[in-house]
């Protein structure tokens, strides 16, 4: 069996997407032949909200090194908050000395926080270990040239002085999504021989066995549980201009949950502006703080309809678009048609689907009648509902099992290779 190291920050009890990542890959690389070692930090340096449930369904078939970081109740008075920078003192040493001690085989990256990836091209150096980078978001932003503030910009400097080096001497690279990869090779064309894979975040079907909620009021809830980032902002304003065509129609309460990233006490609310002008203040609201998995899935579970949209890139993945079909619950998807959803979806010929571009005339602002007219459609047939089968093959090879099973045959395809070379 292969020893596997994984340098994750964000472990449950927390909820953010690299944590739900790699808890999910957990209880499965055992039987895929990895013994895994996460790294971690105590969760008291964390600012997200605890989830104890994610503890429960991460099992214990891993091994856990929980390391401190830098307070951020003081590195936040110098504008430091991220977790990968006040980690990196506590975990460099110590993962240079388990390296040493324990002889790992391979170790992963996944990022974000991305800082990390300041010390993995050093730690090979040191201790000849390879490693694979596992892009759940990009680490340069595709509005770099925007006026997005001097934080911002000179982190984004960081990033593009730093991305090269980081990847060129990493073994594999991953992302949720193949653009971030194209986009990868594009910013450094060197990167064209290496190996490349997009792996979507995959889904337990059993964190979604529990007894779907009736609504018995008249009034439809559309629900949507997660981050509103500002990229998806020209997304979301047609998505409220449809709602707003649809409350003429019926009684319908939308709810926005959990739209910010930021930790609790730092979460605002993004959508007051759009709500106000379009004068949707008793149809649609938002609480801008996050819940916890287990919340998110009984708000799931408790929907009428769910919704899911993207924003105006190429590269959007939606860690939730395999949770929502595991829900088997109705939901509408308004995403980029050249984004993995909209492909995925489209496989099965989803019919609660609007794709829309970056072309003129076939932009977000020119489909807002179609999604109300699918949204409409969906209400008028709800009772007749037929979900995406979750024994379909193209499912199954995004569940937890499959993700995991997708991430870790490279790095074994490698390893056996390493092994088959004769020894000098």
């Amino acid at each position: 069996m292969y020893k596997l190291f994984i340098i994750s920050p964000h472990f449950p009890p927390s909820a953010l997407p690299p944590s739900q990542r790699i808890r999910l890959m957990v209880k499965h690389c055992k039987a895929l032949g990895f013994d895994p070692t996460i790294f971690t930090t105590h969760s008291k340096y964390r600012e997200e909200k605890n989830d104890d449930w994610l503890v429960e369904l991460a099992g214990n078939e891993f091994n856990l090194i929980t390391l401190k970081s830098l307070s951020h109740h003081i590195t936040r008075k110098f504008k430091i908050g991220d977790l990968g920078l006040r980690f990196i003192p506590f975990l460099f040493f110590r993962l240079i000395k388990e390296c040493k001690k324990q002889k790992p085989d391979f170790i992963i990256y996944p990022v974000p926080p991305w800082y990390l990836l300041i010390i993995a091209p050093i730690v090979k150096k040191i201790t000849g270990v390879k490693y694979a980078i596992d892009f759940i978001d990009p680490w340069v932003s595709a509005d770099t040239s925007k006026k997005i503030g001097f934080k911002k910009n000179f982190t984004q400097w960081i990033a593009r002085m730093l991305e090269g080096w980081v990847t060129h001497h990493a073994s594999y690279i991953y992302a949720v999504s193949n653009q971030i990869n194209q986009d990868l090779i594009s910013r450094h064309p060197l990167l064209k021989d290496k190996l490349f894979k997009a792996i979507p975040y995959g889904v337990e079907i059993s964190d979604f066995e529990q007894p779907i909620m009736k609504n018995n009021s008249s009034t439809f809830q559309f629900n949507y549980i997660g981050a509103v980032w500002t990229a998806s902002h020209p997304v979301v304003y047609e998505l409220l201009q449809a709602f707003k065509k649809i409350s003429t129609q019926h009684s319908i309460k939308v709810d926005f949950i959990g739209t910010s990233y930021a930790g609790e006490g730092l979460a605002k609310k993004s959508l007051s502006n759009f709500i106000t002008t379009l004068n949707l203040e008793n149809i649609v609201f938002e609480n801008p703080n996050r819940v916890t998995y287990k919340e998110a899935v009984e708000l799931t579970l408790k929907s009428d309809v769910l919704f899911l949209f993207g924003d105006m890139s190429k590269q959007y993945a939606a860690s939730k678009l395999m949770g929502l079909i595991a829900s088997r619950k109705p939901f509408i998807a308004f995403v980029h048609e050249a984004s993995f959803p909209y492909q995925f979806l489209k496989s099965f010929n989803y019919k609660y689907l609007i794709g829309y571009s970056n072309e003129d005339g076939n932009l977000p602002k020119n489909k807002k009648d179609n999604l109300a007219n699918i949204i409409l459609d969906l209400i008028s047939n709800i009772d007749q509902y037929e979900s995406i089968s979750i024994d379909d093959k193209k499912f199954l090879n995004h569940t937890a099992f499959g993700m995991t099973k997708n991430i870790l045959e490279p790095i074994k395809e490698i390893l056996d290779y390493d092994k088959s070379l004769p020894k000098n």
